[in-house]
């Protein structure tokens, strides 16, 4: 009874703010959920086949095409919005349904995976990512280790190209290990299991201990950071009991097309090395504008940016812009690329002629502002 009288004034207060604030509602329903009923995320998802999604990259787009898979079989609860903390998952899991699709922020996981008891987790990558927060990778990924090792009844399902993929994998009673053919990892020349310096070979891994991305349950070939979430997807929708669908890779990738004046800009999100180096080889026309904030959701430290090639502008007209511009102008410099600085992504785009198309990189938080604008 007490838990039916929160999930009733959760909702109201949604009700509440979608009125008067002009938001979802998503996160003050959760938050109110929880506040009133601490024990909601455990007591909501019994009766329901949970699947959770995380990752460095790729979270939001990979559990939206979770969802369209799911949903053949049955009614799936949601975060529309994508929010994946604690308080998105409550609210998700106030929809009455058959299945649960949640996106689980990295550092949240572990809680997740200890009250909602999934039936699948699907880890796409690990990467460096808001180090005031995240820190570095290795304290991620320990936690994903230690959850699958006390989750016996979850199966984990992960590419463990990514060698601290492979240690939570490995850690697992239950586990799907995807390969794509090996790539190279920003942040693994230590091994996260032992602490010896991993051995490569090409683009792939194995150390002493053990770990190692050979020897897949199931391999296919190289591809992008959206064809292989794409990929993911479907394993996981086929353990359920879906059919494989065809997903449109593009619409994994976080990106829109606009007009300014004029000229095509494809916009496309960028946040941290790994979404930056995917990126930067989709630039394939002579102009480019990147943004660089530092905001809370985008990093507040920003050497990252030192762990990125940015070669693949070379000779392009490249124009900066963001709270941090002089940072990547600066970085630009050093690698031999000069770039004009901005103030504004307005000022930016108008440097371009009517018919130009311009590829455009953005930190989180500019990318919702463009998009939503």
């Amino acid at each position: 009874m007490r838990l039916k009288l929160s999930i009733l004034i959760a909702k109201l207060a949604a009700l509440l703010s979608k009125k008067f604030l002009r938001r979802s509602g998503e996160t003050i329903a959760g938050r109110v959920l929880l506040a009133l009923y601490p024990k909601a995320i455990t007591e909501l998802a019994k009766g329901k086949k949970i699947i959770c999604v995380s990752g460095t990259n790729g979270k939001t787009s990979t559990t939206k095409a979770l969802v369209t898979i799911i949903s053949k079989l049955g009614s799936v609860a949601t975060s529309p919005s994508g929010s994946n903390l604690e308080r998105g998952v409550a609210a998700a899991l106030m929809n009455n349904s058959e299945f649960a699709v949640l996106e689980v922020d990295e550092l949240h996981l572990s809680r997740v995976i200890e009250e909602a008891k999934p039936k699948v987790v699907l880890l796409l990558n690990l990467t460096r990512d808001q180090l005031h927060r995240m820190h570095e990778v290795k304290r991620v990924a320990d936690r994903w280790a230690k959850s699958a090792s006390t989750a016996p009844d979850t199966l984990f399902v992960g590419d463990i190209d990514d060698p601290f993929v492979a240690l939570a994998l490995n850690s697992a009673a239950q586990a799907e290990r995807i390969s794509f053919g090996g790539r190279k990892h920003q942040d693994g020349a230590v091994c996260p299991s032992c602490g010896k310096y991993l051995k490569w070979v090409r683009n792939n891994f194995k150390c002493s201990c053990g770990l190692s991305n050979a020897n897949p349950d199931q391999s296919f070939e190289a591809g992008s950071a959206a064809y292989r979430n794409a990929t993911m997807a479907n394993i996981v929708g086929k353990f359920l009991g879906a059919k494989p669908i065809a997903i449109d890779e593009k619409s994994l990738e976080r990106s829109v097309d606009q007009v300014y004046a004029g000229v095509k800009a494809n916009i496309r999100l960028t946040k941290n090395p790994a979404s930056w180096s995917e990126a930067l080889t989709s630039v394939t026309g002579e102009n480019a504008v990147l943004i660089v904030n530092s905001r809370e959701v985008d990093g507040i430290d920003t050497s990252w940016l030192w762990d990125i090639s940015f070669a693949k502008l070379s000779g392009k007209r490249v124009v900066v812009c963001g709270e941090r511009a002089l940072d990547i102008a600066y970085r630009l410099h050093v690698e031999g690329i000069e770039a004009e600085i901005t103030s504004s992504f307005t000022e930016a785009i108008a440097k371009f002629d009517a018919g130009s198309d311009v590829h455009v990189l953005a930190a989180y938080t500019a990318f919702y502002e463009l998009v939503n604008s």
